[in-house]
């Protein structure tokens, strides 16, 4: 069954032992994936490019998109209320020679010193954690924190992907569920969020609808076991593919499809905050 999302329960989740060299293919398989590649053409039309850009990845994790975009020249802020999260998401980015700052935080009510100041905010799996109207306060709370003509990036579970409501409904009675409450997001409902708080410039797009397949894996439908802690870590070199001890190749680079935005797993909402504060 699902668990109430509280710090105390992603602490848990992200204390649990995942080796350096998971992290840092995890960043370098996204790079290769079709949301990156859109989110990275959005952002090169906006703004022709990362170099010198503030940007903060909230609910973050181990901010792997954010250090995509430090990788470009951005500089980076990660918020997350889990420290576990924030020492992962260090330990990454210090292995991957990215500066950033880390900061302890709740995305519904992140510090003053923080609105306004950046040109990019997003989030990857957070807004579908909440119910009632604190859906809009957290799509809101992006477009707070980007300064008059940013961007905001809400990266979402779709409810139109049958892939993945199968995976949920199963996993979820099999006690196999493991991150805590979710309810997956419609174009509509993000669509009349953006309205409501008086976006007028914004968009969809989503991740590869082919990818969806992997909810249909039949062993994922069970439990896991937590695994035990690594006895050591391999050297990965940037743009390597890992090598001991985890020996998943990186996939090439993901091509898209026109229905991608409606019916695949990620659903991605793009908004432009007006060019005078809303």
């Amino acid at each position: 069954m699902s668990q109430e999302n509280t710090p105390q329960f992603w602490d848990r989740l992200w204390r649990k032992p995942v080796s350096l060299e998971k992290d840092v293919f995890k960043v370098l398989r996204e790079e290769r994936l079709i949301r990156w590649q859109r989110i990275e053409a959005r952002v090169l039309r906006h703004f022709g490019g990362f170099d010198g850009l503030s940007v903060i990845e909230i609910g973050a994790g181990t901010g792997t998109n954010a250090a995509l975009m430090g990788r470009r020249g951005a500089r980076v802020t990660v918020l997350d209320y889990s420290p576990a999260a924030l020492r992962r998401a260090a330990r990454l980015f210090e292995r991957l020679h990215i500066r950033a700052d880390f900061i302890e935080g709740d995305a519904l009510a992140p510090g003053e010193d923080l609105k306004g100041r950046h040109d990019v905010a997003m989030s990857f799996g957070l807004a579908e954690h909440f119910t009632g109207q604190q859906r809009r306060q957290i799509i809101g709370a992006h477009l707070d924190l980007v300064r008059a003509g940013g961007l905001a990036f809400v990266s979402v579970p779709n409810i139109a992907n049958p892939p993945y409501r199968i995976h949920k409904w199963i996993t979820e009675r099999t006690r196999a569920w493991s991150v805590g409450e979710e309810y997956p997001f419609s174009r509509r409902e993000l669509t009349d969020i953006a309205q409501s708080l008086g976006v007028r410039e914004y968009g969809f797009f989503g991740d590869s609808l082919w990818r969806s397949k992997r909810f249909l894996n039949p062993l994922k439908w069970l439990p896991r076991k937590t695994p035990k802690r690594a006895a050591g870590e391999s050297s990965l070199s940037d743009g390597q593919s890992p090598r001991r001890g985890f020996r998943r190749r990186l996939p090439r680079v993901e091509k898209g499809t026109r229905w991608d935005e409606y019916i695949s797993y990620a659903l991605v909402l793009w908004a432009a905050k007006l060019d005078k504060d809303r």
